[in-house]
């Protein structure tokens, strides 16, 4: 699992930086999202997970924004798969936001690569 930790530390500087090309090749073709928000839920899959993420990144591209990520932990299911519970906030003209979401995140060894193949995400908790 220490290959894990290097590749958890690229993922969360990859999604600071809004790398798409990145998120696009670590998400696993069979990979299948949940979401909470607002108490409704809802599924995605890869192409819609990436337009999920594109639209975020392009949205504060033009924008004083940093993204707070935060690993909570790290849960080894089996020998090939890791969950990672991450919170994610970020900073807008350097104040933080009032909210942050929690991720869920199985990634599963393929092929000597890590590859993101589910996630469980609530929305909208509280940064007070």
């Amino acid at each position: 699992m220490k290959d894990f930790h290097i590749f958890l530390n690229r993922y969360l500087s990859k999604w600071k930086a809004s790398d798409l090309t990145f998120m696009e090749k670590v998400i696993d073709d069979s990979f299948l999202g949940i979401e909470i928000r607002d108490g409704i839920i809802s599924t995605h899959e890869k192409e819609e997970s990436i337009a999920g993420w594109h639209q975020a990144f392009d949205h504060f591209k033009d924008k004083e924004m940093e993204w707070i990520l935060t690993p909570i932990s790290l849960l080894p299911l089996n020998e090939k798969e890791v969950m990672a519970t991450i919170r994610a906030t970020m900073t807008l003209e350097g104040m933080l936001i009032d909210t942050s979401n929690l991720f869920f995140q199985t990634f599963k060894r393929k092929d000597s690569e890590w590859k993101l193949i589910r996630t469980y995400e609530e929305t909208g908790i509280s940064n007070t």
